[in-house]
């Protein structure tokens, strides 16, 4: 029952992400109004809004004008119900997974406005950072070691991206990126952190060099989410690492 009551709501939380998602970056409130069809305007009603199903009952068209929906909004459900059960299987049920996986799933919605916009919105990251902070402090019982390390990589980095603006000049690293490292900082400790943004340079410098001879800007907060997702799910193989290669050379 608590496996299903986790995908149920990351399922209707993913639902919600889906208005964040649409609305925030158009600075529009994402209560009122209620959900409305972007085509002819018509309010969906209660059961054009149930997570996933609804798209497949209603053959990825709107219920009244028939226009294509796009397949964004049940692959956000789908893959925030994924996150909800994995954070429930990796730290139970307690406030701590609670906490973590509104941060996680915030986190994630930035992926797909960055992906979409480019931008960053800062009430969707200081929320997630939030968020982060409140879970990390519950899950490591170290009010100190979580809030010093989101604020120490948050320094750390600011004086790389001051560092890096001289040297290329060139903006290489956007005030956004420095909260969601501070928020990555607040779920996974210092240490794990810097693997989990070696992992996004990784990942990035990938998809850089495929995308070499294109004019392409590529977002760097999908790959901050690929970093952290290894990290958040398996510390101890990290934590590991550290002991037994860093720690030890």
């Amino acid at each position: 029952m608590l496996d299903l009551i986790a995908i149920l709501l990351g399922l209707c939380f993913g639902s919600f992400l889906n208005v964040v998602i649409i609305r925030i970056p158009q600075n529009k409130s994402v209560i009122l109004p209620s959900s409305s069809c972007p085509h002819c305007g018509n309010k969906l009603k209660p059961y054009h809004n149930i997570p996933v199903l609804s798209y497949i009952f209603l053959g990825g068209k709107c219920g009244f004008c028939k226009s294509k929906i796009s397949i964004m909004y049940p692959i956000v459900e789908s893959v925030s119900a994924v996150l909800a059960y994995a954070i429930y299987l990796k730290f139970g049920y307690s406030f701590a997974a609670l906490f973590i996986a509104l941060s996680v799933l915030l986190f994630f919605a930035l992926c797909i406005i960055d992906l979409k916009t480019l931008e960053v919105p800062d009430s969707v990251n200081f929320s997630a950072f939030i968020f982060a902070l409140i879970g990390g402090i519950l899950h490591f019982g170290d009010f100190l070691f979580v809030v010093a390390s989101a604020l120490s990589l948050a320094g750390f980095m600011t004086l790389l991206r001051f560092a890096m603006q001289n040297i290329t000049k060139k903006d290489v690293l956007g005030e956004g990126d420095i909260i969601i490292i501070a928020t990555m900082g607040a779920l996974l400790g210092w240490k794990i952190t810097f693997f989990a943004i070696f992992l996004s340079a990784l990942f990035a410098l990938v998809v850089l060099l495929i995308l070499s001879k294109k004019d392409y800007k590529v977002p760097f907060v999908p790959f901050l989410f690929l970093g952290t997702l290894p990290t958040l799910f398996f510390p101890e193989f990290f934590n590991a690492y550290i002991e037994n290669y860093i720690i030890q050379a």
